[in-house]
C-alpha cells in the first residue's frame, strides 16, 4: 500500500512539473517544445492546458495531434471555439495532402479562415488560386500581394507538408505540417 501512494505522489509531483514546463515553453514562445512536453499529460490535462497545448502544436505545425485533443474540449465557448479550429485545420491538411498526392478536386469546399499558413494555403487552393510548378513531384506556388508561397510534400513517408515562404526570392519562413 505505501508502494501505491509513494508511486501516486511521484507521478502527481511529474505531472505538476511537465505542466508547469509546457506553459513555460508556451510563455517563452517555444511551440515545438511546448507542444512534444504537452503530450506527454494530454490525458491528465484540464481543458485549459489542452486549448493551450493545442495552440502550441498549432503554432508549431504539428497538427496531427490537433484530432486527439479536440474532442475533449466542450464544456465551455472559448474551448469550443478551439475545438472547431483545430479541427479546420487537421481537416484542410488531410484535404491537402489528398490534393498533392492524389490530385482530389478540393475546390467545392469551403472552410472557416483561420490566421495559420494552412488555411491560406487551402483557400488559395481551393479558389484555384495557384500556378501548378511541377507534377512530379506536385509543386504548387501561390502569390499573394506580399509573398510567394511554393506548396510541396516531403519525399519520405509519412507525408509532410512543405511550404515555404518567399519575398522576392528569399526564403523567409520555411513549415513542416506534421
Amino acid at each position: 500500500m505505501r508502494y501505491v501512494l509513494l508511486i501516486s505522489i511521484f507521478f502527481s509531483f511529474s505531472f505538476a512539473s511537465l505542466s508547469k514546463s509546457v506553459i513555460l515553453y508556451y510563455q517563452f514562445k517555444n511551440y515545438e517544445k511546448a507542444c512534444t512536453e504537452g503530450m506527454k499529460i494530454l490525458d491528465k490535462s484540464n481543458e485549459a492546458m489542452l486549448s493551450l497545448i493545442g495552440d502550441a502544436c498549432s503554432k508549431s505545425d504539428q497538427i496531427d495531434i490537433l484530432s486527439i485533443i479536440a474532442p475533449k474540449l466542450i464544456s465551455k465557448k472559448e474551448y469550443r471555439e478551439n475545438r472547431s479550429y483545430f479541427l479546420t485545420l487537421s481537416l484542410q491538411k488531410s484535404l491537402l495532402l489528398q490534393f498533392l498526392k492524389d490530385s482530389t478536386d478540393i475546390d467545392y469546399l469551403t472552410f472557416p479562415k483561420t490566421d495559420h499558413i494552412l488555411s491560406l494555403i487551402f483557400n488559395r487552393i481551393a479558389s484555384k488560386k495557384y500556378k501548378k510548378i511541377s507534377d512530379n513531384p506536385k509543386i504548387i506556388e501561390i502569390n499573394t500581394k506580399n509573398n510567394t508561397y511554393r506548396v510541396s510534400l516531403s519525399k519520405k513517408e509519412p507525408s509532410v507538408i512543405l511550404i515555404k515562404e518567399y519575398l522576392g526570392d528569399t526564403v523567409i519562413k520555411s513549415h513542416r505540417i506534421r
